[in-house]
């Protein structure tokens, strides 16, 4: 059974966000099997697998998973680019998972004592950028992005600071994910049309 997908075309920061949220509901403390179905992550995965799913985070059109304790986490960097997704399914020997796809980097399954069991969430991740590594990827990535408006510490107050002193157009600004974090080419043609700028 399908729970939740996140194929959109041109994935911009609200739906990494809500992909964030659901994900945070459905896996957060599970343990997974972890395996890269097309062979593309296949280190990644054995980095991660069988350690418990810790934490989620977005940024803008970046998101975050950790796995394994709080000291030492192992990080997934996840940016879906133009077709990304990241499905979850709850299956059974009834209603088994798909076969995965060619596109389809990781797969979680979900484990029990260590040992994967017969009734299952099962996540399949396809994106454009997947990375692991430590907590330095994470904050390595992290520096780089601007303020995300939907993120509860984004400081408008340091973006403005930014913002005058800067010589692009306030439509670069909008698309550069250094300064605001998160709007793609939608919403900055429609932020624009509503403050009248042309």
């Amino acid at each position: 059974v399908l729970l939740s997908h996140s194929s959109e075309a041109m994935v911009e920061g609200h739906s990494v966000h809500r992909v964030a949220t659901f994900h945070r509901q459905r896996l957060i403390g599970k343990k997974f099997n972890a395996w890269s179905p097309n062979g593309r992550f296949s280190e990644g995965a054995k980095a991660i697998s069988g350690k418990v799913f810790t934490r989620i985070e977005a940024v803008g059109k970046n998101l975050f998973a950790f796995f394994g304790g709080s000291n030492e986490p192992m990080v997934l960097h996840i940016h879906f680019g133009m077709a990304g997704n990241w499905a979850v399914y709850d299956t059974d020997k009834s209603v088994p998972a798909p076969v995965p796809s060619k596109t389809n980097r990781l797969r979680l399954e979900e484990m029990t004592g260590g040992k994967t069991i017969g009734s299952v969430l099962v996540a399949d991740l396809s994106a454009m950028t997947l990375q692991h590594g430590t907590m330095s990827l994470y904050e390595g990535k992290r520096e780089k992005l601007g303020e995300d408006p939907l993120r509860e510490d984004a400081d408008p107050e340091r973006l403005w600071t930014r913002v005058e002193k800067s010589k692009k157009s306030i439509g670069a600004l909008l698309m550069d994910q250094s300064y605001f974090t998160g709007p793609g080419n939608i919403y900055r043609a429609e932020i624009l049309f509503k403050a009248g700028i042309h």
